[in-house]
């Protein structure tokens, strides 16, 4: 063997020797997610595997503003790096992860045709609700409300091939632009969850109401799309990419969340029965006037319904920088506030013990509380 060929063997001996060196340390680093998989396929509820797929999808989605905000790590590896690794690697484990990586990539055409076209080649035995995962049945909505209309929890429910249920729960705050507040699931029936969460209710304020399917489709899209920097929890954002493949699962062309509909001659008129009565008579100048229009399309912009989240945050630390308010004419806020939520909640048939909360915010906040 001449001398040149001697060189070029050991060249590709040392490329090939790097290239299984860099391919053990990948299997190393996949094995704790793979066992994840293994331990999910055996018998636990397919939420266990759907969550962390779509934990996954989150921490590797490329230029998330969510994972910016979120302090995503740098050497996080991308998503088309993830689903390449996964095609390199023929079991059952990286089988699931690439059956369910197509239905939960939602923003990227090409990977789910790429985890599609890897899967069909092989014949790894599945259950039959991954393996039907596109039929997924999304069949009812209902609504856990307030009637201060602070928050919304809406539930979801839906059924896999095989009869296995899960319940998807999104809370949307409407202060100010109705965005996610939270979202988690549960593994079980929406009739399980809703038992549960009407013998635990004891708020005579909170009901729950049915809702239509395409309605909820409508609200939490709407909702998330308020959410571009989203609060986090333990279970949101980590769980968006499921909830989004969700609710593609129902009808469109609902009505999304209206908020409070007063238009300006009707709110003109309810703020001047206030001033002509004997609780705002002592109010009924201009700077209170223009004071109370702007204090009154704060929050949820409900004119007659004034919770106590609502009132702390007009007041509180954060105010009035949020509010529009200027300082000069935010001082008078509070005084004017405890004159005008008894008389609003009178109209709007708010019980005493609601506007006695919402009060005793105001008092706190003068105290310095």
């Amino acid at each position: 063997m001449s001398d040149a060929r001697r060189r070029r063997h050991a060249k590709e001996a040392r490329r090939d020797a790097r290239r299984l060196e860099a391919r053990d340390r990948e299997a190393a680093e996949d094995a704790p997610l793979l066992e994840e998989v293994r331990q999910a396929l055996d018998g636990g509820h397919p939420l266990g595997l759907l969550g962390l797929v779509s934990m996954l999808v989150l921490a590797a989605a490329p230029d998330d503003p969510i994972m910016a905000a979120t302090h995503r790590r740098t050497d996080a590896p991308r998503l088309a790096d993830l689903v390449a690794g996964f095609i390199d690697v023929r079991s059952r484990e990286t089988t699931a992860l690439l059956t369910v990586l197509a239905e939960l990539v939602v923003d990227d055409h090409d990977i789910p045709r790429r985890c599609r076209q890897e899967v069909a080649t092989r014949n790894d035995p599945l259950p039959r609700w991954l393996s039907e995962l596109p039929h997924c049945e999304v069949y009812r909505a209902a609504r856990m409300t307030h009637v201060l209309g602070d928050t919304d929890d809406l539930l979801i429910a839906a059924r896999l091939a095989g009869g296995d249920q899960l319940t998807c729960v999104v809370s949307i705050d409407h202060d100010i632009v109705s965005d996610v507040k939270d979202a988690f699931f549960v593994p079980d029936s929406i009739d399980a969850v809703l038992a549960v969460a009407v013998a635990q209710n004891s708020d005579p304020d909170t009901r729950f109401v049915e809702m239509g399917r395409a309605d909820a489709r409508t609200w939490v899209h709407d909702a998330m799309a308020q959410s571009p920097i989203p609060r986090a929890s333990d279970s949101w954002p980590s769980c968006r990419a499921l909830v989004r493949w969700l609710i593609r699962h129902l009808p469109d062309g609902g009505e999304g969340y209206r908020r409070p509909d007063w238009d300006s001659r009707q709110l003109s008129e309810f703020l001047g029965t206030f001033f002509a009565s004997p609780q705002g008579a002592p109010f009924d100048r201009r700077a209170c006037r223009d004071l109370l229009s702007a204090l009154v399309r704060t929050g949820t912009g409900d004119p007659v319904r004034w919770s106590a989240t609502r009132i702390g945050a007009i007041l509180g630390a954060s105010a009035p920088s949020g509010t529009g308010i200027a300082q000069e004419r935010a001082v008078e806020a509070p005084e004017l506030l405890r004159a005008y939520v008894p008389f609003a909640h009178a109209h709007s048939g708010i019980r005493d013990d609601l506007t006695a909360e919402a009060l005793a915010v105001i008092d706190e906040i003068q105290r310095g509380g």
